[in-house]
């Protein structure tokens, strides 16, 4: 009823201060076949939100852990959206509820008879929602924009961020970014973020976990040609945060503390050579201050890191046109910055990632650059919590390494696109032990953990606009798990119409 309530306030207030509001009714009806071992099938896993499991995965025959088991949840899109877009030029208001499948019915169930998106065939509603809503501004010069709500945010020119990704559902942040011209055709910006996360509060839990609050600046200068960004990332864990930890261009944190602040730096590179496309980036957690080292030399974590370096050929982008579609997805919505990819025309691309094992990890839930997740579920109990659900960055998370070759061809109304992918991924976890006996136990930084698990990704699939406001798509699927000798297929067809922006006179 409070949201009901809040939702007829923001309609009200739009509707008076604002020069455009439009209503949203997205309805997109999926269907598909999908064979994916489950956790919920699983003789070694462990339901969603029981106790803590400190086993990397949950499906002892299957490479996925807890972290895709929930990217799997939320891998296909909602039945409806409802909600409005209010702009005036400088101000947009942004609300969408979208009412999707209950997520821990899948977890706890898996695929069976999930041959569809449409609640109540196979799965109960997801109650968690809205994934999507902000309030954002633009300056008259367009050199300054804010944004304050719930949605996604990526970072970097590759598919994959390593430090900022769109690997959840959403963020609930605050974001600001500044750009100053600079001479010969460059420029300047400057974009700060801050981070809040779900903060579990129940009978049946503990408090010690802990809240934590991360913070993220970004300098960068860019021309045409090049792009150079420098940024770093607090997380201020299991204490509320100061004024010292929300200074925006401050290097230290709070008490220089690794109980209550993990920093991490990132940087990447991106540049444009006539057609092509190159970029790479590196992230670095834990690195050990004089102060941090006790008096036998060790600090008590070590190091990590994470890196991506890819190349793009764009070709047959001249005659081709940009796809011309209404935003059906709350990914759709996401803060992302400004890249050298061309989104029209055919593009050939490789891209190669790396993650050592102890990225994202700490000695306790809360320092760990991950995000939780609640559930509020009619199908497995009134509430369950994940700690650990999602990765801020690389979406395989840890002590991964992921060689990917991509296609894509875009040209209004068709786009399409096939990738290869190729994973191995060590056996330690964000959710392993973590400590100076597991440290030497689990040897080289830059060695996967063994046993290491191999495994083969293909997927492809194409949409077809009939106009802005309905497309139509079908995918592909297969992954091959060479180390448990096992494969999966998966097949979905889909359609999503915007029902109030569909030109119903010249749509027969």
């Amino acid at each position: 009823m409070k949201r009901i309530t809040v939702l007829l306030g923001l309609l009200l207030i739009a509707g008076t201060i604002f020069a455009a509001v439009s209503p949203v009714v997205n309805i997109k009806p999926f269907f598909g076949y999908d064979n994916t071992p489950t956790s919920g099938a699983s003789s070694g896993g462990t339901i969603f939100g029981a106790a803590e499991n400190n086993v990397r995965n949950l499906n002892d025959d299957w490479y996925m852990d807890r972290q895709d088991y929930m990217l799997e949840a939320f891998d296909r899109p909602s039945f409806l959206d409802l909600g409005f877009i209010a702009d005036n030029d400088r101000f947009d208001i942004v609300f969408v509820m979208d009412i999707r499948q209950d997520a821990l019915g899948y977890l706890t169930n898996g695929n069976t008879s999930n041959f569809t998106n449409i609640p109540f065939v196979s799965h109960m509603i997801e109650l968690n929602f809205p994934r999507m809503g902000y309030i954002d501004y633009t300056s008259p010069s367009g050199n300054f924009y804010t944004s304050i709500g719930r949605r996604q945010v990526k970072w970097g020119p590759a598919e994959y961020g390593i430090a900022v990704s769109d690997t959840a559902p959403y963020l609930d942040n605050f974001y600001a970014q500044i750009d100053f011209p600079m001479g010969n055709g460059w420029k300047f910006w400057y974009s700060f973020m801050g981070i809040s996360t779900k903060f579990f509060l129940g009978e049946d839990k503990i408090l010690d976990k802990g809240p934590k609050t991360i913070f993220a600046h970004k300098f960068a200068f860019e021309s045409d040609y090049l792009r150079i960004e420098v940024s770093e990332l607090n997380n201020v864990y299991n204490k509320e945060p100061s004024l010292l930890d929300f200074t925006p261009a401050g290097l230290w944190h709070d008490n220089y503390q690794d109980d209550y602040s993990n920093v991490m730096l990132d940087f990447s590179i991106e540049g444009k050579v006539g057609p092509v496309r190159l970029f790479g980036t590196y992230t670095m957690d834990d690195f050990d201050l004089p102060h941090e080292v006790t008096s036998s030399g060790y600090s008590g974590k070590p190091a990590a890191f994470g890196v991506s370096a890819g190349v793009e050929v764009n070709l047959f982008s001249e005659d081709a046109e940009e796809l011309d579609s209404y935003k059906f997805d709350y990914q759709d919505y996401k803060i992302e910055e400004d890249t050298f990819k061309i989104e029209k025309g055919l593009n050939i691309g490789y891209e190669f990632y790396f993650v050592s094992k102890y990225m994202y990890n700490r000695d306790c839930e809360a320092g760990k650059y991950t995000i939780p997740y609640q559930f509020i579920s009619l199908s497995g109990g009134s509430f369950c919590y994940e700690e650990s659900a999602y990765y801020l960055g690389f979406k395989y998370g840890p002590d991964t390494m992921l060689n990917r070759v991509y296609v894509e061809y875009t040209d209004n109304p068709v786009s399409a696109y096939g990738t290869i992918a190729l994973m191995h991924r060590g056996s330690y976890g964000v959710s392993c032990g973590y400590g100076e006996t597991n440290f030497k136990a689990n040897g080289s930084l830059f060695a996967l953990t063994d046993p290491v698990t191999t495994v083969l990704m293909l997927e492809g699939g194409a949409t077809y606009n009939l106009q802005r406001a309905i497309e139509l798509s079908a995918s592909l699927a297969y992954t091959q798990d060479f180390y448990h000798s096992k494969g999966a297929f998966k097949a979905t067809v889909g359609a999503k119409i915007a029902v109030c922006d569909v030109d119903w006179k010249n749509l027969f």
